[in-house]
């Protein structure tokens, strides 16, 4: 898990308890109470991944990394017999040089999006193909969660009993984008199957930059943030509107003394939320003493990428801010009544047990 304390990697005997990437190091031990977690190593992690990426290369002259342990390569004129044959073929690279405890899971189709589902559908170390006539019916009953819509795009779809990609796709256009926009009616084509983006060589990946200027050096830290949110607002809407998001931050700031510093956060999964960014310069800027006034600031966002499905949560609305998530709660009591629910409170959260470390009491809006 990162310092988040979310699970980043998951074995495969965890998987099959119901673990999945993404989960909160206490969501994963509330499915797998017996479950062991561990801090993972994010630099080690990272130069492993390189590794793997440079193994990838052999297969194809454009490898796009994604996430963490997760790529997209082009491969063009496979079908369903050569498709398999060259998907095995990476699994049994990827063992022989990093041995047999790394077991990829490949999937692959002429999309990106249908072939992350496959390769998410795929146990570890098999191949899932999902190519011409198949593609529809694979796609149809998988979850709506797997579309990288916000949260609370997500909530809305649930309350209209939008539970999978079938149903989404099925909506009318016209309906999909007044409601959930440009990012709404793209997830919609992926969901039909239609995502003709192509595979982006890690060599030729965006790039997205701002700067500004203070006419007046600021020696404050308050107004600098105020600046940078200004300024990473309007990129992240773009990535939002693309259904990407960037897992690489890069600040310049420039004194008047002519000096400058340049920070570097390699993010442990790519995000678009600008309140997480602004809080990672805080966390630095605040604990250093600056010899003179900044007089620029420059933002770049690097590793750009597909963003993040949404994950799967234990109960609707879980993980939504506290308005939704008591809104569905309500709607709840009045259908079951108002003894039908119980709040746990944390009493000891080293216990190993969910059960041991909580004591339930009736809950209270």
């Amino acid at each position: 898990f990162d310092a988040g304390e979310r699970v980043l990697v998951v074995s495969a005997p965890a998987i099959q308890e119901g673990v999945r990437p993404g989960y909160s190091v206490r969501q994963a031990q509330t499915i797998c109470p017996d479950l062991r977690v561990y801090a993972a190593d994010l630099t080690g992690a990272r130069a492993e991944f390189d590794a793997i990426l440079s193994q990838l290369d052999d297969f194809s002259d454009a490898v796009e990394p994604t996430s963490l342990g997760r790529a997209y390569l082009d491969a063009p004129d496979l079908n369903d017999q050569t498709a398999v044959l060259f998907c095995q073929d990476i699994g049994r690279q990827i063992r022989r040089v990093f041995g047999q405890a790394l077991q990829p899971a490949v999937g692959c189709d002429q999309g990106k999006f249908t072939a992350n589902a496959a390769a998410h559908r795929a146990r570890p170390g098999t191949v899932r193909v999902v190519l011409g006539e198949a593609e529809i019916p694979f796609l149809q009953p998988l979850p709506i969660q797997l579309l990288p819509l916000p949260p609370d795009q997500h909530h809305l779809l649930d309350l209209l009993g939008i539970h999978t990609l079938g149903q989404f796709a099925n909506l009318p256009a016209r309906a999909v984008f007044q409601q959930f926009g440009k990012p709404g009616r793209l997830a919609q084509k992926w969901a039909q199957g239609q995502d003709a983006r192509p595979v982006i060589p890690r060599q030729k990946r965006l790039t997205l930059s701002d700067e500004i200027a203070f006419e007046t050096p600021l020696t404050l830290l308050s107004p600098l943030l105020v600046a940078a949110e200004q300024r990473l607002k309007p990129l992240l809407r773009n990535l939002r509107d693309n259904l990407q998001a960037a897992q690489f931050l890069r600040t310049r700031l420039k004194f008047d003394n002519g000096r400058d510093q340049i920070d570097d956060w390699h993010l442990s999964a790519p995000t678009t939320s600008h309140q997480r960014l602004l809080q990672h310069m805080q966390n630095r800027w605040q604990s250093e003493t600056w010899e003179a006034p900044v007089v620029s600031l420059t933002i770049t966002l690097q590793d750009i990428q597909e963003a993040p499905g949404d994950q799967l949560m234990l109960v609707p609305g879980a993980g939504l801010p506290a308005d939704h998530l008591f809104e569905s709660i309500e709607q709840l009591r009045v259908r079951y009544g108002d003894d039908r629910f119980l709040q746990a409170q944390v009493t000891d959260a080293l216990l190993l047990r969910v059960e041991q470390r909580v004591h339930w009491r009736e809950f209270a809006l």
